[in-house]
This record gives structure tokens, C-alpha cells and sequence, in this order.
């Protein structure tokens, strides 16, 4: 990949995926999620099952062979953006979203929502700051036996201009 480049995922992208979104994890949950969360993470490793699964869903973004960082549109719902720690805040996740935001406006969506954990502050403020509102708080209890908040956000896409 050139420097930035953004493409489909491949299959043989998907064990480069799986250690960018387990870096990336732990990058946004480390320092804010209760221990008991975070060792039920390790031991279940959905990530693996999950990224095995999905991949043909996703976008990455790359610099030079490098993967920097991916989206998972779905329907009308951003699934999942993550970035790898060394490359953020150089603007890669806002590529993602504004990429997985256009798979979302040409499925014929005219918005784009998402979950994001309360354990998760930087990414909600960088939700924010792109113009994603809170419309809602979902509370459930987590296997490890804490309580987990998601956000939904939602935001207002434009639709495809057709002739």
C-alpha cells in the first residue's frame, strides 16, 4: 500500500488485522476499563473469530506495507474503527470514518450511527468532534460481571445526489 492508501481487505490481511485491533484495544481500554473486563477480553479472544469472520466487510488504510487502521461499515452503522496506536492523531481516523460514512450514504442511508463504550473517552470525544451526537445510553452486565455502557451515536450523512 502506498502511504494512505485505502482499499477492500483481503484474507491475507486478516492475522495484520487481528494484531491492529488487539493493539488498538487495549490502547483505548487499558487505562480506563475495569480489570475484570480486560482479562475477560484476553481469555475469550473474540477478536480472532470476530476478524476471521468479517474481514470482507472491512476498509483499511495503509502506509507503505503497513496497515494503519480499518472500518467496518454495516448497513447504516459504523461496526468498528480502529487505529493503530502508533498512527493516531494523523488524521487516519478520520479517513476511516468519513470511507465507512460513504459506504453507508451509497447504500442509500441518510444516517450513520455507531456504539461506543463509555470506557472508551477519546474515542467518544473524537465522535463528537465529527459531529456524532449521543442519543441514547444501552446498559447491560457484562459475563465478568460489570456493567457495560454503550453510546449510540448518530449522525446526519447527505444523501447521493441522483440524477
Amino acid at each position: 500500500m502506498a502511504a494512505r492508501d485505502l482499499r477492500p481487505a483481503r484474507e491475507d490481511d486478516v492475522d495484520a488485522m487481528i494484531e491492529l485491533a488487539r493493539r488498538s484495544w487495549l490502547s483505548a481500554f487499558g487505562q480506563t476499563a475495569p480489570s475484570a473486563l480486560i482479562d475477560a477480553w484476553v481469555r475469550t479472544d473474540r477478536t480472532t473469530e470476530h476478524y476471521r469472520r468479517y474481514w470482507k466487510d472491512m476498509l483499511l488504510l495503509g502506509d507503505g506495507t503497513t496497515i494503519v487502521g480499518l472500518v467496518q461499515p454495516l448497513e447504516a452503522e459504523i461496526n468498528g474503527l480502529w487505529v493503530h496506536p502508533d498512527h493516531q492523531g494523523q488524521g487516519a481516523g478520520t479517513r476511516l470514518l468519513q470511507a465507512g460514512e460513504d459506504v453507508i450514504r451509497r447504500a442509500g442511508h441518510e444516517m450513520a450511527w455507531l456504539h461506543c463504550s463509555a470506557y472508551n473517552p477519546r474515542a467518544l470525544e473524537f465522535y463528537l468532534r465529527r459531529g456524532y451526537v449521543e442519543t441514547s445510553r444501552e446498559r447491560s452486565r457484562h459475563p465478568a460481571g460489570i456493567e457495560i455502557v454503550n453510546v449510540r451515536m448518530e449522525r446526519r450523512i447527505a444523501p447521493v445526489n441522483t440524477p
